[in-house]
């Protein structure tokens, strides 16, 4: 992310660089929340929680999914962690052993990587194309799965490609690997910002997660919630990983943020969910001028992004030029494909529509202009 720091000095010196490289939200927490976190700390509560987080949290967390998605997730099953890469690097060491393969899509969250090397593990990338809207099929994994392989580490909706996978596809990936033996986890913290279609989450089609359906839900408050820098996520897992996970957590963490936990209960209440729900609304619009208005700046887009915040476009030329070039002389800032992709990061590029719609309209003409050569 050296552009991003780039961009920032530039920003120091007083340039109006406009950010279309922020993979989180431009708004504040609600209301609600903010006023429950005040709260929290008023009222001193701010001592350690148990390892696996605030039980009134992972009770109303377990209500959300039966009220939301019409699935049972005993709350013992959901574990609270310091933000979603907490989540997910307690399933990587809980999972897998020394020299395991583990299938990634590419592009995909670059961290994901590390967090299976962490636990000893093998990134094996798998490959996706605009065809798919840059997402995998059973058939794709199938044929790089080998006998070192161990499972599936997914992302719907994904960063960068701002795309999910639809039910079939994960019914079929998951029963798909489940005949293998290996587990899956499926990383859902853009769950809720979907534009075309009702949220949704594997575990409607598996139910909660067992022995005989070994899968692994990551999800958080950051994106949907915007609470970002709090660092409060969950976990969603089987009973025979929760031993192992209370280690991790009693070692590597100790306790959720204490604080954030107690306001995170404000998530769930009408208010909060109506203003989540309005800002939601707020960045499909924002997509839709971005998707309508890319092409007229002369950037080509091959897939349709359906959630999270962002676009997976061509580059005009080599990415990380384009990207440095256009911050340079545009004061516009986006990410280049190489931080998510393997195989064809110098072609694509990330834009983030995380931002107010006027500084997106000026991005969009400062694109155009750069593009053809027009700069005053």
């Amino acid at each position: 992310m050296e552009l991003v720091k780039a961009a920032d000095a530039l920003q120091a010196q007083g340039k109006p660089v406009i950010h279309l490289s922020i993979g989180e939200p431009d708004f504040p927490m609600p209301e609600p929340v903010e006023q429950a976190l005040i709260q929290a700390v008023s009222a001193h509560k701010t001592r350690y929680t148990a390892a696996l987080g605030l039980p009134e949290l992972r009770e109303a967390i377990s209500r959300h999914y039966e009220q939301q998605f019409k699935v049972r997730v005993p709350a013992h099953q959901i574990v609270i962690t310091s933000g979603a890469s907490a989540a997910l690097m307690f399933a990587c060491l809980a999972l897998i052993n020394r020299t395991d393969k583990v299938l990634l899509t590419d592009p995909g969250y670059p961290c994901n990587k590390t967090f299976v090397q962490m636990a000893g593990g093998v990134p094996d990338f798998v490959q996706t194309h605009e065809a798919q809207n840059f997402q995998p099929s059973w058939a794709d994994l199938r044929e790089q799965w080998t006998r070192h392989t161990a499972g599936v580490l997914l992302a719907s909706p994904n960063n960068p490609t701002g795309t999910q996978l639809n039910a079939q596809s994960m019914k079929d990936i998951v029963h798909g690997v489940n005949t293998l033996g290996g587990f899956v986890i499926v990383d859902e913290i853009y769950q809720s910002l979907c534009y075309d279609q009702p949220a949704q989450s594997v575990l409607q089609l598996t139910g909660a997660p067992s022995d005989r359906m070994p899968v692994v839900v990551i999800n958080s408050f950051s994106k949907y919630f915007g609470m970002t820098g709090l660092r409060l996520g969950w976990m969603v897992v089987p009973d025979t990983l929760l031993p192992a996970i209370e280690r991790f957590a009693q070692n590597l963490s100790i306790c959720p943020n204490t604080p954030a936990q107690w306001a995170a209960l404000a998530c769930f209440t009408p208010e909060t969910l109506a203003i989540c729900e309005e800002r939601r609304q707020i960045f499909k619009a924002r997509r839709d001028f971005m998707v309508t208005s890319l092409p007229k700046a002369g950037i080509e887009l091959h897939s349709t992004p359906d959630s999270a915040f962002y676009i997976y476009a061509k580059s005009p030329y080599d990415s990380e030029r384009y990207c440095k070039d256009l911050l340079e002389q545009a004061l516009v800032c986006a990410v280049p494909g190489k931080d998510f992709s393997e195989f064809r990061g110098s072609e694509m590029m990330r834009l983030s529509y995380a931002n107010s719609m006027d500084n997106l309209k000026t991005a969009i003409e400062r694109i155009r202009l750069f593009n053809k050569g027009q700069l005053p």
